[in-house]
């Protein structure tokens, strides 16, 4: 298993709020802080958050949704496996979505996006000469949310994102093998994105980023080739 690469610690002034608990649970599982198959008692997560159970499920709720965790009779609720038999399916639906982008442009939020862009270009910078890979991962979900609110259409930007976060874990299972060239490409697209940007070119956006994910994909498909998974 990859080494842990950080967790969010729950912000006590925040400890109650169901959104807050969602995404400190999120990103545990997506930075693999709560590996494959790691069971998420409410009971224990109630208290350490200083609630019911009631805020707790809800957040377990939004965490299957997003694909992330299962419901098991007679078990609970546990962080879903890492298939990498869907792997292929995965990606190539980011791709097209990226695309889809550009059909829906939500051009009124172009000024904030690109606030948030140039404003990941050094901390990415600063996250790769440190070998974070903890400030690595806030700094993509950063870039996600900015494209994802470019997306006018709902219906597609939640569908943007929940597969968005179930790419992350696929990431962060090889990202020890892979930070040095990921790293250097993330620079490269928040460059990128951010010059589409300054023309308001929101097309382009959704290109610059299917374009990176590819570059990604096929980064994962040659190290599995050169350490292929036990049979």
């Amino acid at each position: 298993m990859p080494q842990e690469i950080g967790a969010s610690v729950p912000d006590p002034s925040h400890r109650g709020q169901p959104n807050d608990i969602y995404r400190i649970l999120r990103d545990r599982i997506c930075l693999l802080h709560y590996p494959p198959g790691y069971k998420l008692a409410e009971s224990e997560l109630a208290e350490e958050f200083s609630v019911s159970r009631t805020p707790i499920r809800q957040a377990l709720q939004r965490l299957e949704y997003d694909g992330l965790t299962e419901i098991r009779n007679g078990v609970g609720t546990t962080v879903r496996q890492v298939d990498r038999a869907a792997f292929d399916d995965i990606f190539a639906l980011r791709l097209r979505l990226s695309e889809l982008i550009g059909e829906f442009p939500a051009y009124d939020e172009v000024p904030l996006a690109l606030a948030t862009v140039d404003g990941l270009l050094g901390p990415a910078k600063q996250a790769k000469a440190d070998n974070n890979k903890a400030d690595f991962w806030r700094l993509n979900h950063q870039l996600q949310k900015a494209t994802s609110k470019l997306i006018a259409n709902h219906a597609l930007r939640d569908t943007h994102e929940r597969y968005y976060l179930q790419a992350c874990r696929i990431w962060y299972s090889v990202i020890d093998d892979l930070f040095e060239a990921q790293s250097s490409d993330f620079i490269v697209e928040v460059t990128d994105i951010g010059r589409a940007l300054q023309h308001g070119d929101v097309r382009a956006v959704g290109y610059i980023q299917r374009n990176h994910i590819s570059y990604g994909m096929r980064r994962i498909v040659e190290l599995s080739k050169r350490h292929p998974a036990p049979t």
